[in-house]
């Protein structure tokens, strides 16, 4: 009985305990939750351009909410204010937009367990919305789309201070004929992101899916397929990121009355990475399916390019002045005049430092189809800025040309430079005022034949290409000041 009665206290004290503990741990993570908000707030108003403010925070024991604002500094909206002077009430109620941002309504939960979105064991949990932006237009459109809200998200902080963010924007159709005062239909299928965040906000990764979009009035169509990003990035210092990322686009289409822009099944990639303690390398991939524009058609596209040996230093003030370039030192904002003078002088600052690295340029992989034809390349570029007193000593081309190595190889088929020269020939006939539907297709198509013979035979006579049934190559090298075409020395035009 004795016992019974001990183990009864012992319930009794851990369960008044646990009261305790989930009764009064809300109140006091509330003022954790608090301080941590108002951290990331600062950090994140520290990227130049950019601020997070918070407008308002009404704790509770249990949860709090804020009215959060994220738009342009006022040093940037400074500067728009500059350049949309003399301009149209559309531009000015556009400012007045910008000015006022994206304002959330947030509602947090306190921890150490909340009950936002399922159970969950962490520091805090946020859900928000985007306000109403306060503008007619917007409130047109958001009672056509029958919308709740264009923006929702939700976060969560860890114990440990790390936090995951997802965002999403809902799927709408909406006809907006009547208030653009001419046919316009919006279709969107939405947006979903998702970010996390460490608790020392110097890495992050980021998931972004924009599904497909079509815009349709009297004269333009836009449809716009898939789009995926994923990136990721480390803080280097407090002017650069490094990372990575990738971009799907699986369809983009453009319909006008003056032609179509066609781009399909577009990938690009990038790397931004320390190579040593004191240089940068950048790597980034391009490839395009097709890409269409009115009497241009490029089909397999890849373009590969490595940057390096990149000077730290040099980068790093570069980021460093273009972040305070529109910003004079006691806080205004410079004339056109003076951000020309800053321009120049960061160019000529940086290239040099830029140049005493001894910078490299690698085109791996360069190519893509025209019309029937393809072509392919390689180059490697290097600048030898070894013992660099004074950058204006390459003005000089002869200067110039010492400090650089270059070897690029070519290669390309006679239906690649058909194709090239019938777009050429198009282009300074409708220059000169002909009409081109008046020429029959045969005569035209024999007169590009014959005209590509004769300039491929001239550049092969004159050995800036060789030669192989229809297949043409360059090899091109400089160095020491030296130029060679195909192991031979020639002059080369403008050179």
């Amino acid at each position: 009985m004795r016992g019974n009665l001990v183990n009864n206290k012992k319930v009794i004290g851990l369960l008044l305990a646990g009261v305790v503990f989930f009764g009064g741990a809300p109140y006091l993570v509330g003022d954790m939750a608090r301080d941590t908000l108002q951290q990331q707030a600062e950090q994140i108003s520290e990227i130049p351009g950019y601020a997070l403010n918070i407008k308002s925070y009404d704790q509770g024991w249990f949860t709090s909410h804020a009215v959060i604002t994220y738009g342009f500094d006022q040093h940037t909206l400074n500067i728009m204010q500059k350049d949309t002077a003399d301009k149209s009430p559309e531009d000015d109620a556009l400012l007045s937009l910008l000015k006022e941002g994206l304002t959330f309504d947030i509602d947090i939960a306190h921890g150490p367990v909340t009950f936002q979105n399922g159970i969950n064991f962490a520091l805090m949990t946020l859900e928000g919305k985007l306000q109403d932006i306060n503008h007619e237009a917007y409130k047109i459109f958001k009672q056509k789309a029958q919308i709740n809200s264009l923006m929702q998200l939700a976060a969560k902080v860890s114990y440990g201070g790390s936090t995951t963010i997802e965002m999403n924007s809902p799927a709408f159709k909406t006809d907006y004929s009547d208030i653009a005062g001419q046919r316009l239909i919006i279709a969107y299928d939405g947006m979903k992101a998702s970010a996390t965040i460490n608790a020392a906000m110097d890495k992050y990764d980021a998931h972004v899916t924009l599904n497909k979009m079509n815009l349709e009035n009297d004269k333009v169509k836009v449809a716009m397929g898939l789009i995926q990003a994923d990136v990721s990035g480390d803080k280097l210092n407090d002017h650069l990121w490094l990372g990575k990322g990738t971009t799907t686009f699986t369809e983009m289409m453009i319909k006008m009355p003056t032609g179509n822009l066609q781009l399909k099944n577009l990938y690009s990639e990038y790397d931004l990475a320390k190579e040593s303690e004191k240089a940068l390398t950048l790597k980034a991939l391009l490839s395009s399916k097709e890409f269409s524009i009115p009497q241009l058609s490029l089909k397999d596209v890849t373009l590969d390019i490595e940057a390096n040996h990149l000077d730290l230093a040099a980068v790093t003030d570069y980021v460093k002045s273009i972040q305070a370039l529109y910003k004079n030192e006691d806080g205004s904002t410079p004339t056109e005049q003076e951000i020309a003078v800053k321009t120049q002088r960061i160019a000529t600052r940086v290239g040099e430092q830029l140049i005493k690295g001894s910078p490299e340029i690698i085109i791996k992989k360069l190519d893509f189809s025209m019309g029937n034809g393809r072509l392919q390349g390689t180059s490697k570029l290097n600048i030898n800025g070894e013992n660099l007193q004074n950058i204006q000593v390459l003005s000089d081309p002869v200067a110039l040309n010492k400090r650089l190595i270059n070897t690029t190889d070519i290669t390309f088929d006679k239906p690649l430079a058909t194709a090239i020269m019938e777009l050429t020939m198009k282009q300074q006939m409708a220059a000169a005022g002909m009409d081109l539907s008046a020429l029959p297709p045969e005569q035209l198509s024999q007169t590009v034949k014959v005209q590509t013979s004769m300039m491929l035979q001239q550049m092969v006579s004159q050995g800036y290409f060789t030669q192989n049934g229809d297949t043409f190559t360059s090899h091109f090298e400089m160095k020491d000041g030296k130029r060679l075409i195909n192991g031979k020395q020639l002059a080369l035009p403008g050179m």
